[in-house]
């Protein structure tokens, strides 16, 4: 090899070499800039170290970098490399659904937001966006046609954002072009620092809506701006008090986290002549974590606003803080039907109670979508609510404002078409607000709390302690509205709009009747006892409303009780392990014309031998009374005994349980029941008399639908052993067959022919016995030997038989 080759090998080994260790330098550097929040030049440096080569943590920095910087179509690009490379982590499967998702491309993003549902099933984004994208449809046609959007002349090139109203102006926050001589950028996006802007209208207020034109916006208060930014204001309602977002400077001093990054915190100042005096950090804020937006209400005794302090659900959360005695109370997160594990930020206080803010944590069309949700004075919060489009796209949509007769209003959307990034709009209703009254029709008092649904664009609201629920209806539009409330019965209303014009209120009114109070109660007892049965469950079925089914499970003396509807039938069932179920059906309020209690007694028949083992209580009849008493305790007797039903001494009728057998095999053995079925000689047909006793069994097998039963049939001792063992199947056979056909299933029974081997009585072969001994013999029994899920059984009993039982005369047996 020649020389000259050698030192072309070593000068490109030492090159390569050289080209690698530049490379590892670019991405320690970008590595800094990232955690240092400078994503503009780190974007820069994966750039330029992507151009040379691959390489998986440049690609997977620079898809973060453009997130954070809201960049979605570059986000889009990149978590498109990334979500192949072997190093991919579950998150990037959902950035990547979120940036198509912010795209428009929904159909792609539901892709990755199932598997990212997959591989993380514990974290509720994925299944939200999933929905959002699902329900993007009614989203978009939601309030479509009730909203006109604006875009306002005043926004620059830069973002513009967080507007709020002034004494006939709009305050906002801007990054455009101040006049400095040395520009400030913020090395999160390369941008200059926000500072607030005032842009004058001689016809703007917070109350109604008029023409609007607006003047050159100027800077708000030279003494509110500051070299970091400046944004997110609240006044209170005679604005001499103003809360400000600021990064950690005050006094001229920057605080800084144990991170090194300057945090967000919210200030306040009373105004002082044309200015503002001395400015002041609120005491929850800290320098490890951001206090941002603040939104006060109309008394100035409330403050909301959005903080990433410890102990959220996610990226920032709503929380509130409340003035007592002059100091700002520990805020308190708004929970889990406001807060996401995404972001709840821009929250905005308008005067009919209603919260607005902005998430992209819950169901929307994608980025930061605006909700509203109704705050009682009290803190209970109504159903939160997607205010849809047009008012939110698929765009970052946030920092909405209305005016108090909530016609218009203002907000700040990335959308396209704008001149900036962050641009603020006008938004203006061509529908009338719809004010709807709930109230109760006796007292004509107001209902609070009520959930009233309109089914003009399907949006449900709640009722405030006025009993007012706000809606909006289209000119010439018809409305039927449906109030709720437990307690209540459920009562529609139509309203239209035909004579309104555009700005009057539409009132409504909807009375509301407290439904009657029914209770359906009673006592589980033990059948063979007598005694009441602690732990049964008891399942009330409704035939007016399924989402009223339900349970309970009876107490130390049996009972249960449940609160019933008016005007509706009822169906309760006793089930326990080892019992046979029982059932009362057609329990009905209908047509009661006071509240009224409802009894249903239950009687359940154990399947296992430990349930008999006490002692059999005997029944007589008291003849001073007239009364059917226990003999042991003497009190009037409630159960089964020998078939026959007692309810506090009284007969009831003929059960509907089974006789168990009078023979006992010890503790925990399947119980054998006799079946009132009896058979001719050298017969298998059923016999007309035994209707009634098979379906009393197809009920049991109804209302224990989990059970395997085994069906046992016997012959007397005429005839060869072997014949009759043919002859007992072909007769539990024809108990299968009929109960198959009347639609239980093969499957829970099993036909078992004992031939003459377990006989009642003596009458074996050659003995003399009369027909009605034979005839004790011929008979069917059936026991529990299982259920699905359960251990089948196997012991086998005789029953007791039916003395009463049809004899068949059987003139040619031969003996």
């Amino acid at each position: 090899m020649s020389v000259r080759k050698v030192i072309l090998i070593v000068m490109s080994i030492v090159m390569l070499a050289s080209v690698a260790e530049a490379q590892r330098a670019d991405l320690k550097r970008a590595g800094k800039m990232m955690k240092n929040l400078e994503y503009k030049e780190a974007i820069r440096i994966y750039n330029k170290v992507l151009e040379k080569r691959d390489n998986a943590e440049a690609k997977i920095n620079i898809a973060e970098a453009y997130r954070k910087i809201d960049d979605a179509e570059n986000a889009e690009y990149w978590y498109g490399q990334v979500v192949i490379l072997p190093e991919a982590q579950p998150i990037h499967q959902l950035y990547y659904g979120e940036a198509l998702q912010k795209n428009g491309k929904c159909d792609k993003a539901k892709e990755y937001f199932k598997k990212y549902n997959e591989a993380v099933p514990g974290d509720v984004r994925g299944k939200q966006l999933l929905a959002a994208c699902d329900m993007q449809e009614d989203l978009m046609n939601k309030n479509g046609d009730i909203y006109t959007i604006d875009y306002l002349p005043f926004n620059s090139n830069l973002d513009d954002f967080g507007p709020v109203f002034y004494k006939g102006a709009l305050v906002f926050a801007s990054e455009r072009d101040k006049g400095y001589a040395v520009k400030r950028e913020h090395t999160w996006t390369g941008l200059p620092f926000l500072d607030l802007f005032q842009v004058d209208s001689k016809d703007l207020n917070n109350k109604t809506c008029t023409p609007l034109a607006f003047g050159k916006p100027k800077k708000f208060n030279a003494s509110l701006n500051t070299k970091y930014h400046d944004a997110a204001v609240a006044f209170n309602s005679d604005y001499s008090e103003i809360y400000f977002t600021r990064n950690n400077y005050l006094s001229g001093k920057t605080g800084k986290s144990d991170e090194n990054i300057v945090n967000l915190k919210i200030y306040t100042a009373k105004s002082q002549g044309d200015g503002w005096g001395e400015q002041e950090s609120l005491p929850f804020n800290s320098d490890e974590y951001s206090v941002a937006h603040p939104a006060l209400t109309g008394d100035g005794n409330t403050l909301y606003f959005s903080s990433n302090m410890p102990g959220g659900f996610g990226g920032m959360d709503l929380y509130k803080s409340v003035k007592e005695n002059g100091r700002w109370s520990p805020p308190v997160n708004l929970g889990a039907d406001i807060n996401t594990e995404g972001n709840e930020i821009f929250p905005v206080w308008h005067a009919s109670n209603r919260l607005y803010f902005s998430s992209d944590g819950h169901t929307g069309l994608g980025g930061l979508d605006i909700f509203m949700v109704s705050i009682q004075p009290d803190g209970s919060m109504g159903v939160l609510e997607n205010i849809g489009y047009p008012i939110n796209t698929n765009a970052d949509d946030f920092g909405l404002i209305v005016s108090e007769d909530g016609l218009c209003g203002f907000f700040s959307s990335d959308r396209d078409g704008g001149l900036g990034r962050d641009d603020i709009y006008y938004f203006k209703k061509t529908a009338s607000p719809l004010e709807v009254l709930v109230y109760d029709e006796l007292s004509g008092l107001p209902i609070e709390g009520a959930v009233v649904k309109s089914n003009c664009r399907n949006i449900t609201r709640t009722t405030n302690k006025e009993g007012l629920a706000y809606f909006d209806i289209k000119l010439n539009e018809c409305c039927k509205l449906t109030a709720d409330k437990e307690l209540y019965a459920q009562k529609t209303v139509e309203t239209c709009a035909k004579d309104a014009m555009l700005g009057d209120k539409v009132m409504a009114k909807i009375p509301m009747k407290k439904k009657k109070q029914f209770v359906l109660e009673g006592v589980v007892f033990d059948q063979s006892t007598g005694l009441p049965l602690e732990g049964a469950t008891v399942y009330l079925t409704s035939y007016c409303d399924a989402t009223k089914n339900t349970n309970l499970t009876t107490d130390k003396e049996g009972r249960y009780s449940f609160s019933v509807d008016e005007n509706c039938c009822f169906k309760v069932k006793g089930e326990k392990l080892n019992y046979l179920a029982d059932s009362q059906d057609s329990l009905c309020t209908v047509n009661l014309p006071e509240e009224a209690h409802l009894m249903g007694n239950l009687y359940l028949q154990p399947t296992m031998g430990n349930a008999l083992t006490a002692k059999p209580q005997k029944v007589v009849k008291d003849l001073k009374t007239g009364k059917y008493i226990n003999s042991d305790t003497g009190m009037p007797f409630t159960g089964v005994s020998n078939g026959i039903a007692y309810k506090d001494g009284v007969i009831t009728g003929k059960s509907n349980m089974f006789e168990p057998s009078q023979y006992t095999n010890g503790d925990g053995l399947p119980v054998a029941y006799l079946l009132d079925v009896y058979y001719d000689f050298d017969k298998f047909d059923l016999r007309d008399e035994s209707m009634p006793e098979l379906n009393k069994l197809l009920t049991m097998m109804q209302e224990n639908d989990k059970l395997i039963i085994e069906i046992c049939s016997f012959t007397d001792a005429r005839g060869g052993s072997r014949y009759n063992k043919k002859l007992s199947q072909k007769r539990a056979q024809s108990v299968v067959d009929w109960m198959v056909d009347k639609g239980v299933a093969r499957d829970r029974m099993v036909p078992k022919g004992y031939g003459e081997s377990m006989l009642t009585n003596g009458c074996a072969n050659t003995v003399k016995c009369s027909e009605q001994q034979h005839q004790m013999n011929r008979r069917t029994e059936f026991k529990i030997i299982g259920c699905k899920g359960c251990t089948d059984f196997k012991t086998k009993k005789i029953s007791k038989p039916n003395e009463k039982a049809k004899v068949d005369p059987c003139i040619n047996c031969p003996f």
